[in-house]
């Protein structure tokens, strides 16, 4: 299956926010031009890694490092200078639910606690609708969400662009009590992936459990989408730990699923053979 970030719309939405695209193959390359060092290019869940290309786009964009996030470890990544990073950009182990299955089967592997929080959320009043709203879900997701971690610089225009560059394949919801949004998801599409990208809920709506059964019809809808998986996006790693990861991942787990893990960032600094060029 194609990752998210191996797709036009993808590289339509870097493009849109100032990264160069360049496609070789069957295979996006990344690049974004850094004051006084140069270009950086990354290369994310390629399905072949191609060192060729990749030298190539190192010597035509003069490129100082470059990032590869593959989606199995490969030793010739080592072999041609590459050196694991500390800190990954993309998320290294996720959890997806295999949309295959029946829905039913679906709500059975679930924990008990998720299933009796659904049913929970129902009987307060919770109802979940459509929307492309974006700009109430931006506004909503920036105060209850990313104004606690980063008071002042904000992704809102990033996540609008996001949401216009997936066109179709981008799936708002929005949860409502009493005609207040109590929490919001966006969901991205692939072929046949759909992705739990941006989320919040307020302390009303955490109360009501708005966020399960927010969470449950995006599986509902990306299970009626026909796509085969739908995944998280990330959960904590012990190899990479994020302790405020802790939390998210508890809920997210709560829904069942299999465990994915990637092998994480390797980079490499070009910035000397820049220099002796």
């Amino acid at each position: 299956m194609t990752d998210l970030r191996q797709t036009s719309a993808w590289a339509n939405y870097l493009k849109l926010i100032g990264w160069q695209v360049e496609k070789i193959g069957d295979t996006y390359y990344f690049l974004k031009k850094v004051p006084i060092l140069g270009y950086l290019l990354k290369v994310q869940r390629p399905q072949k890694i191609d060192f060729k290309a990749i030298d190539r786009l190192t010597k035509k964009y003069k490129v100082w490092k470059v990032v590869i996030e593959p989606l199995i470890h490969i030793n010739k990544i080592l072999s041609h200078g590459f050196k694991l990073s500390n800190s990954p950009h993309l998320p290294t182990k996720t959890l997806q639910i295999d949309l295959r299955k029946p829905e039913k089967e679906i709500l059975k592997e679930m924990k008990p606690k998720t299933r009796y929080n659904i049913r929970l959320a129902l009987k307060k009043g919770i109802k979940v609708k459509e929307s492309k709203d974006m700009e109430t879900f931006v506004n909503f997701w920036r105060e209850n969400f990313e104004r606690k971690r980063f008071l002042f610089l904000s992704q809102k225009k990033n996540v609008i662009t996001l949401y216009k560059a997936f066109g179709r394949n981008a799936d708002l919801l929005l949860a409502f009590n009493s005609n207040q949004v109590m929490a919001g998801l966006l969901i991205l599409r692939t072929k046949d992936t759909a992705y739990y990208m941006y989320a919040a809920a307020n302390d009303i709506g955490r109360e009501l459990f708005a966020p399960t059964l927010l969470t449950w019809k995006g599986i509902l809808l990306a299970k009626k989408n026909k796509c085969k998986a739908f995944d998280f996006d990330g959960i904590y790693d012990e190899r990479f730990p994020i302790k405020t990861w802790l939390g998210f991942t508890k809920f997210k787990k709560g829904f069942g699923g299999y465990e994915v893990k990637y092998p994480g960032c390797f980079m490499k600094n070009c910035l000397a053979r820049i220099i002796t060029l």
